[in-house]
């Protein structure tokens, strides 16, 4: 018999919970504080960029594909074949090998379709219930209390327990940190509360981000409009491409304005004065390029701005004159992000926890695609350390094996550096990460290449074996 318990039902939650129910668990239970799934990955929905790509191949080879599978199901490439070549609105040179697998999910649609997985796969989700406290014997935790709709609370009992709450501030943090509630789309902390570090409470050794100031936490530059209040020329390039870059050149004094997010200035090889030092960062946003990528989101669309616009200055860009903003609604595109990260062992277990794992971001794996891959891995593990055998790791051979190994060694070295902490994420589609997967050989990838390697890695259709 195995019980596991899996914390928070973003993409690394769900993925986790999928990776259980695979490896036999009889029972797995997942805990979100809001109504819906998916969390940060509601308002995503881009896939397959850069690095991600032969972590989504990867996922395929080793039998853990329901998860993406599901998001492709709802992909814009089942309206058209976009998918077959990059972006017809990216036009920055160097970034074509990036950009050629890319694909995005509609966000409106993909929360339904990865809740019918979940129950398809007999995953007992439990909604508006939170984490709250934790009861160990030894360094195995026991037992958890939860509290259900914010008054109610009661204490789950299980064999392994998996923390996959990611790192976003909570309204607390983001109202100490980055000047406010923004009333984001996906944290909705007015409404369900603050996220719980459980793997903290636990005991596992936890680091948060740092502004180079030594504040906690990251600024976060999402920026979400409704599609419908876009001039049409824009809604024709969204139908066309499902990418548009628009570009604000001349609304910010970049040198002048304090406030920086981690998409615009240092972050993944800039150089800190907005200059990008190659394509694989110069095709995101950056100062001097002078543009932001929306996503056709259903209906908004979304993605990477600048830190910060009012909608004032948005309003200035043509096309933009009659334009609403969907998320932030505060006005300011800063969020809280990269709090409470935890160390972790390359099997995904948080020490000195025997059976206490983790996932996604929470790790510092802030993009889906590692979410997922990871999440699958934390699953697995669960269910082995439940039924007494030992767990296992992904072979640094592989590009899911090498990304928890970097990570967890950046954590490390970031929380011995003057900031007492990393100044930026680790992710999987850009930047220095996507600069490290080509020095070792793993982008760009194919299928056949893929399949090569996590046939030598002996990860073959892995998540299709059950441990019980």
């Amino acid at each position: 018999m195995a019980k596991v318990i899996v914390i928070g039902a973003g993409i690394a939650g769900i993925s986790a919970a999928a990776g259980a129910r695979k490896a036999g668990a009889e029972q797995v239970v997942l805990l979100e504080k809001q109504d819906q799934l998916l969390g940060i990955g509601r308002i995503a929905g881009s896939m397959d960029v850069g690095g991600r790509y032969p972590l989504h191949l990867e996922a395929v080879e080793m039998g853990a594909g329901e998860v993406n599978a599901a998001l492709d199901s709802v992909s814009y490439d089942n309206m058209d074949n976009y998918r077959a070549s990059h972006y017809p609105h990216h036009s920055l040179p160097g970034s074509e090998e990036m950009t050629k697998h890319s694909w995005v999910y509609n966000v409106m649609l993909a929360e339904p379709a990865l809740r019918r997985l979940m129950v398809e796969m007999g995953v007992e989700i439990r909604w508006r219930t939170r984490a709250v406290e934790v009861k160990k014997e030894g360094d195995r935790i026991r037992r958890i209390k939860v509290e259900v709709d914010r008054h109610k609370r009661e204490w789950i009992e299980g064999d392994a327990f998996i923390d996959a709450t990611g790192s976003a501030g909570g309204m607390n943090q983001c109202v100490h940190n980055v000047g406010g509630c923004t009333m984001c789309p996906w944290m909705q902390c007015p409404t369900f509360g603050n996220r719980v570090d459980i793997a903290g409470k636990a005991g596992g050794r936890t680091v948060s981000m740092r502004q180079k100031d030594g504040t906690p936490g990251i600024k976060y530059n999402g920026l979400y409009l409704y599609k419908e209040s876009l001039s049409q020329e824009w809604k024709d390039k969204l139908a066309e491409s499902h990418q548009i870059f628009v570009p604000f050149r001349g609304l910010v004094d970049w040198d002048l304005d304090p406030e920086w997010s981690w998409g615009t200035r240092g972050q993944d090889g800039n150089d800190g004065a907005g200059h990008p030092a190659d394509a694989e960062t110069s095709w995101r946003v950056a100062p001097d390029v002078g543009r932001f990528r929306l996503l056709d989101r259903g209906i908004f669309a979304g993605g990477a701005g600048p830190s910060p616009l009012k909608l004032e200055q948005l309003r200035q860009v043509p096309g933009f004159e009659n334009v609403v903003v969907a998320g932030p609604v505060g006005g300011m595109n800063l969020w809280s992000l990269g709090h409470d990260l935890v160390f972790c062992e390359n099997d995904l277990r948080v020490p000195p926890l025997e059976n206490l794992f983790t996932a996604g971001s929470k790790a510092h794996m802030v993009d889906i695609q590692p979410g997922i891959n990871s999440g699958y891995l934390a699953g697995f593990n669960a269910v082995r350390v439940a039924v007494g055998k030992d767990t296992v790791e992904f072979p640094l051979s592989i590009a899911s094996g090498d990304i928890i190994a970097f990570t967890q060694q950046f954590l490390k070295d970031s929380a011995e550096s003057e900031y007492g902490g990393p100044t930026t994420f680790v992710s999987a589609h850009a930047g220095h990460y996507l600069r490290h997967l080509k020095d070792v050989g793993f982008f760009p990838d194919n299928p056949d290449k893929c399949k090569q390697r996590v046939a030598q890695a002996g990860f073959t259709d892995y998540f299709m074996q059950s441990v019980i």
